[in-house]
């Protein structure tokens, strides 16, 4: 199935093609790639985005399959939600909607313990046949307390997506998932945010059908 994308667009890629040249990646990476400098407007990030083998290969087989699309932001679900209706008609779940406890903020975000809750939870569920993908593009503590369960033992998501923006805990804990065993696609150093987080699974549901 064709997806169809606006002009605009179609002219965008067209001139960051023009910009960035000849780059030597597959076609599902070089449209993620595009879709970041789009969504970022910087043309040097290339030299940023790392995949662990087979993840974009690994993430579409999940995609098909019916794996679910975890959010740490609505941001991030707003801007993908168009896309998985458009393609895999994907459920797409913003963590911060799950039901959880009230943190105490003293010593945790809501992101970290709602991802905490949102994957026990998930895990217990009889017709979850497909891990989920997570989509990490605000909350670094998310993307820690995710890691953290996976070292205990517990379900591996089909794909991280890991980039979270800023400064406290950023870079830290994209380093730690990059050292990870975990599928993974991530934006090294402090760049990152929901609409390069969303461009990427955007990619990657475009290309899954």
């Amino acid at each position: 199935m064709e997806i169809s994308e606006h002009p605009i667009f179609i002219e965008s890629i067209a001139h960051i093609r023009s910009k960035i040249g000849f780059t030597g990646l597959d076609e599902i990476h070089q449209s993620i790639l595009e879709r970041i400098i789009h969504a970022s407007g910087d043309l040097r990030i290339q030299s940023l985005l790392r995949f662990s083998p087979r993840a974009c290969e690994d993430a579409i087989g999940a995609l098909r399959k019916g794996a679910k699309i975890l959010t740490d932001s609505h941001m991030a679900k707003a801007a993908v939600s168009p896309m998985a209706k458009r393609t895999l008609n994907s459920d797409v779940q913003c963590i911060l909607d799950m039901r959880y406890k009230s943190p105490d903020l003293t010593s945790t975000t809501r992101s970290a313990v709602a991802i905490r809750t949102a994957w026990l939870d998930l895990e217990k569920k009889d017709d979850l046949l497909e891990a989920p993908i997570v989509v990490i593009g605000s909350a670094p503590t998310a993307l820690m307390a995710l890691l953290d369960l996976i070292e205990e033992g517990h379900t591996k998501p089909s794909l991280i997506i890991g980039m979270p923006v800023g400064f406290i805990g950023v870079c830290e804990s994209k380093a730690r998932l990059l050292n990870s065993d975990i599928s993974h696609i991530v934006l090294e150093s402090s760049k990152g945010g929901a609409s390069l987080a969303a461009a990427t699974i955007n990619a990657l549901l475009k290309a899954s059908v």
